[in-house]
């Protein structure tokens, strides 16, 4: 029986609306038809004050065009991507239409379970991760076309919290308040724990950075997601790598926090690449580790009605 996807458009869409984003500002629309899902940027959603080039809110469109693919994966098709099809600068982000029969794998069906329990927290974290889901996060990562580098050495983590710590002072110098400078969040009420990372706390306009200790040498549990290119089409690249690496990273158990301050900031940005010799454009800097105060409370989301165009 030939697939017609008009009749799956809730499952579909209430798959692809769980991606993380900008402040949960989740700016995106989907239009189905019979054989594609197309995926719209949402620019009434944007967070101009802290993504003026739209970069971060690309990335959240990014993982919301991944959950559509694993969600036509599901249907048994092979699904096809076109991104950007018409200007790069248009709503049009992507179009995901149906390919040939596909058998749904083991792994993929992992991520699809996951996509309704994945979380960002701001709670403690137990930051160890293994050598080998770091590895097998990284090659999830490279399946996307991005490249995921972890702060494993101590030098490192030590450049990278000192870029995030000037872009704090940046901030309260502003007095810009905003939630936790990354992708996926929600403002939180505590501050992260158990990272040499600067955080922020957020229970009050006037919060600065959460004063934080330092980490054994060891610690892992830091990675940079990169993208060759800095482009609208490589930011939705960067977000469909970061939702299959977040994917993958709950079912080892593990959650999501963000450190993406110095990313706002051209300059630091800029630093960032210069000072970690990354291997392309920094993208997002995420934190992983199993929450130890129990699993975070899902974030609020649009309504499916809500995200359709006709």
């Amino acid at each position: 029986m030939t697939l017609d996807l008009r009749k799956h458009t809730h499952e579909v869409v209430d798959s692809a609306r769980m991606a993380p984003s900008l402040d949960n500002a989740q700016p995106w629309a989907f239009r189905v038809t019979a054989r594609s899902v197309e995926v719209y940027v949402d620019r009434s959603r944007a967070v101009p004050s802290l993504d003026p080039d739209d970069r971060q809110m690309l990335i959240g469109v990014g993982g919301a065009i991944f959950a559509v693919r694993l969600g036509i994966c599901a249907l048994g098709s092979e699904p096809t991507l076109a991104l950007l099809p018409g200007d790069e600068r248009g709503d049009l982000a992507a179009v995901v239409s149906l390919g040939p029969d596909h058998l749904f794998s083991l792994a993929e069906a992992r991520m699809f379970e996951q996509i309704p329990r994945r979380r960002t927290c701001h709670a403690r974290l137990d930051p160890q991760v293994p050598r080998e889901i770091r590895s097998a996060l990284a090659r999830a990562v490279e399946l996307e076309g991005a490249h995921l580098r972890w702060m494993v050495e101590s030098a490192e983590r030590r450049s990278l919290a000192r870029l995030v710590a000037m872009a704090e002072r940046r901030e309260q110098a502003g007095q810009t308040v905003h939630a936790a400078g990354s992708v996926g969040t929600a403002a939180p009420a505590t501050a992260r724990h158990g990272s040499d990372l600067p955080t922020r706390e957020f229970a009050t306009a006037s919060s600065g950075p959460a004063a934080t200790p330092g980490l054994p040498a060891q610690e892992p549990s830091v990675a940079i997601l990169a993208t060759d290119g800095d482009r609208p089409a490589e930011w939705l690249r960067a977000g469909q790598a970061l939702m299959r690496m977040l994917l993958s990273a709950s079912v080892e158990g593990l959650v999501a926090t963000y450190s993406n301050q110095p990313l706002e900031v051209p300059d630091l940005r800029g630093r960032v690449r210069d000072d970690l010799a990354l291997p392309g454009f920094p993208q997002v800097i995420v934190r992983l580790g199993r929450p130890v105060e129990g699993w975070p409370e899902p974030t609020p989301r649009r309504p499916v009605v809500d995200l359709l165009r006709r």
